[in-house]
């Protein structure tokens, strides 16, 4: 962002940046705006993990610890700890039949928005995987598509 922030590129509006990923993706997502909150205008984190104590230990573990071993690394890595830092229009989005990232990460950190004072949009997939198929996916792409024109076009 700091290469696009110092407007090295002439065709770029700093004040207009958005950010999407998904699944580890979408975690990064969430960090990006939640640890540079006026970075990024708006963004679209899908399946995101949201905290890693959480997540697959087989996977968690290999580079971070267990949280007993590494308690400031689980805390600082945690999008639900640091929801009250959002300041961009965020659109969480999840399959609910999703077991690669459970659907407990989406509402834990709903949660931390809520009790954090925090607006956000939310889309659910009814009955989705960790990857949308389907007429899910292209609806995916609709939604993406009208949430950055609506957050980022001037």
């Amino acid at each position: 962002f700091r290469h696009l922030g110092k407007r090295a590129l002439p065709y770029v509006d700093p004040a207009r940046v958005g950010v999407h990923g998904w699944s580890f993706g979408g975690f990064m997502t969430l960090s990006l705006m939640l640890r540079h909150p006026h970075d990024y205008a708006c963004g679209v984190a899908g399946a995101p993990v949201t905290d890693w104590a959480q997540y697959e230990t087989g996977y968690t573990e290999r580079y971070m610890d267990t949280p007993q071993e590494n308690p400031e690394g689980y805390a600082e890595a945690s999008a639900v700890l640091h929801a009250g830092q959002l300041a961009g229009r965020l659109l969480l989005v999840q399959g609910t039949d999703d077991h690669t990232v459970m659907w407990s990460h989406s509402m834990r950190f709903l949660q931390a928005c809520i009790d954090a004072g925090v607006l956000v949009d939310f889309m659910a997939y009814p009955m989705q995987l960790h990857g949308l198929r389907g007429t899910a996916r292209t609806h995916l792409y609709h939604l993406m598509t009208r949430y950055f024109d609506e957050h980022l076009r001037r």
